[in-house]
């Protein structure tokens, strides 16, 4: 029996997903699309779709795309969406692998940046590349992909990621009037080389600041910071990103094993953002495969800047699932699972210098203000997942959201995020000690 299957996070029936894709609010529906191949163990890149009008209970579309153009015959890959007079507009990479014996990375690749018109959002309409090898600026290799595109101030933006050809990340901004013809006009790129590519790229303004998110590839990493094979994180900007605006350092977003390649949008307010809970070419595994289906995403969450820096909370919409369960004291510090329930929304605050939460048979979560971190580490199988770690002098607050096979752990109202996937053997109990309070509510879905 397969108890891994997630009650409240998107997966697949079968199959493979990664990328959440053209993130957009169209005719009343929320729709994610995602790269999607048909093996659990990856394959040739689809869009995949999905539709809600809650951001909790997901309808099941048709594919979407299919690698079947001569210009992205061999993979659909990343993209995003934009909505312009009644008119679901997608942009994404078209990947084709020339016959040959190349490298892939500095030859015998094309990276074509295509152009999708829906009018309903389900069926494609139009479908013309915009953009190839030859239209991207000089000194670049193969991999240049991953457009998001936006409006502003009357006008449309696209930032692509790429690599140069000194294996150096970078993000390349264009600009366009009608969504077809597109001109380079700046690059952002830092002094110190920060990886040898910046993927999925986003740029966007909140709360007045402009941030450019990104994926840099091939950063070391140490005790605390770039723990995984691939890193997910922002840059700030400072002045006008159109012109003479520059980032400055680089922050992470996600201090757990499993989160890369986010994509937000926004709506009514708010600006939204869903991540991939998966890492390309990590150590660790997914023992669902087994039953013919692999990765997950994250919750949405809603982002918010201030002090500095980027802030991620689950979106509010997830509350509405809440049933409350079970209260942690000074006397109380097990909540024991006797039924089938295996999700759950954890809150707690009032914390002293120390704190410890088991989650079930198999995750740990130990704060000690005297060492300086949060470390969350496996007891039991973590299937190739160990320890991370997350350097914090004081927790106020922290609020995980549990799965039957994720936990999503927010900190400080969101300052700072773990992620990771877990599959329990055994569903047993949720132990908190520690001088706190807080609630344990079952997530009714």
């Amino acid at each position: 029996m397969n108890n891994w299957r997630q009650k409240y996070h998107i997966e697949p029936k079968s199959g493979w997903l990664n990328d959440p894709n053209g993130l957009c609010f169209f005719k009343g529906y929320y729709h994610v699309f995602y790269q999607y191949a048909y093996e659990p163990e990856g394959g040739n890149k689809y869009w995949a779709h999905l539709k809600s009008k809650d951001l909790l209970h997901w309808e099941e579309a048709p594919i979407f795309m299919a690698p079947d153009q001569e210009y992205d015959k061999n993979g659909v890959y990343s993209g995003s969406a934009l909505i312009k007079d009644d008119t679901m507009h997608i942009f994404y990479t078209g990947n084709v692998k020339q016959k040959g014996d190349f490298d892939y990375v500095y030859a015998g690749r094309e990276h074509n940046t295509v152009h999708v018109t829906s009018e309903d959002g389900i069926n494609v309409d139009s479908r013309n590349v915009v953009m190839y090898n030859k239209d991207y600026p000089d000194g670049l290799s193969c991999h240049v992909r991953d457009p998001k595109v936006f409006e502003y101030e009357d006008k449309y933006y696209m930032v692509i990621g790429a690599r140069t050809m000194e294996d150096k990340g970078e993000a390349l901004v264009f600009e366009s009037e009608d969504l077809d013809n597109w001109k380079h006009i700046r690059t952002f790129e830092t002094m110190a080389r920060i990886g040898y590519m910046w993927e999925c790229p986003d740029l966007f303004e909140i709360n007045g600041q402009w941030i450019l998110m990104a994926c840099p590839q091939g950063l070391e990493g140490g005790k605390y910071e770039f723990q995984n094979i691939y890193s997910c994180g922002y840059f700030i900007i400072e002045g006008d990103f159109r012109s003479n605006g520059f980032i400055t350092e680089y922050k992470e977003a996600d201090f757990g094993f499993d989160f890369y390649s986010p994509q937000s949008f926004a709506h009514d307010g708010r600006r939204l953002l869903l991540g991939w809970m998966g890492m390309p070419y990590a150590k660790y595994t997914n023992p669902t495969v087994e039953y013919g289906y692999q990765h997950c995403m994250s919750v949405f969450r809603e982002l918010d800047f201030a002090n500095n820096t980027l802030y991620m909370k689950p979106a509010k919409e997830l509350e509405s699932l809440r049933k409350f369960s079970f209260e942690y004291g000074e006397e109380n510090t097990e909540y024991k699972v006797l039924d089938e329930k295996r999700a759950f929304d954890l809150e707690l605050q009032n914390f002293g210098d120390k704190l410890e939460i088991e989650i079930f048979d198999t995750l740990k979560l130990d704060f000690d203000a005297g060492r300086g971190d949060l470390e969350l580490s496996f007891i039991a199988n973590g299937y190739g997942r160990d320890k991370r770690f997350l350097k914090i002098k004081s927790i106020e607050n922290i609020r995980l959201l549990i799965d039957a096979s994720s936990v999503e752990v927010f900190v400080n109202d969101g300052k700072q995020v773990m992620s990771t996937r877990m599959y329990p053997s055994n569903y047993s109990n949720i132990k908190v000690s520690g001088n706190i309070r807080g609630k344990l509510y079952s997530l009714d879905i």
